[in-house]
C-alpha cells in the first residue's frame, strides 16, 4: 500500500496553528503516532468524513494524558465549551486525506453541524474525491 498523502484546503491553511495541526495528522495517519494532547480519532456516519477530537483545555488535556487508548479520549458533556472537532475527508482509492477545518466548541451539540457537513460535503469534498478540487500538499521541508 501506498503512503497515505496529506491535502489542506485553504479554509484550514486560515487557521493560525494550521501547520501544527498538519504535522500532527500527518504523523497520527503515516506514522502511527498519536499526539498525547489529542482524542478520539474515528470516522464519521457521513462518509467520506472522519473527525479528530480537540480541546484548549489544559485539564482535558491532562485528563487525556493519562489515558492510553486515544478511542477512550473524550469531551465530558460539562466539558462541551472546549470541544472542538478536527474535519477532514479520507479518499479510500488513492489513501489520501484532506483537512478540511477545526468545528468547535460545543461541537457534539452544535446545531450548524449536519448543515456545515453537507456544504462542504457538496463544495469541497466530492470535487476532491473525483479529482477536481485543488489543494495544497506540503511538501516535507515546507515551513510557513
Amino acid at each position: 500500500m501506498q503512503v497515505a498523502r496529506i491535502f489542506v484546503t485553504d479554509e484550514f491553511m486560515s487557521l493560525r496553528n494550521w501547520h501544527d495541526l498538519y504535522v500532527d495528522f500527518y504523523n497520527l495517519k503515516v506514522c502511527g503516532e498519536h499526539p498525547p494532547y489529542w482524542g478520539r480519532d474515528a470516522a464519521m456516519w457521513q462518509k467520506p468524513f472522519g473527525k479528530v477530537q480537540l480541546t484548549d483545555s489544559h485539564l482535558v488535556e491532562v485528563r487525556w494524558s493519562q489515558i492510553s487508548d486515544p478511542f477512550k479520549r473524550t469531551i465530558k458533556e460539562t466539558e462541551s465549551d472546549h470541544d472542538s472537532w478536527l474535519l477532514y475527508a479520507f479518499d479510500t482509492v488513492d489513501n489520501r486525506y484532506l483537512l478540511l477545518t477545526v468545528f468547535g466548541p460545543n461541537a457534539h451539540v452544535s446545531d450548524e453541524f449536519q448543515a456545515f457537513v453537507r456544504e462542504l460535503d457538496a463544495k469541497i469534498v466530492k470535487p476532491w474525491i473525483v479529482g477536481r478540487g485543488e489543494h495544497f500538499e506540503p511538501p516535507e521541508d515546507y515551513e510557513p
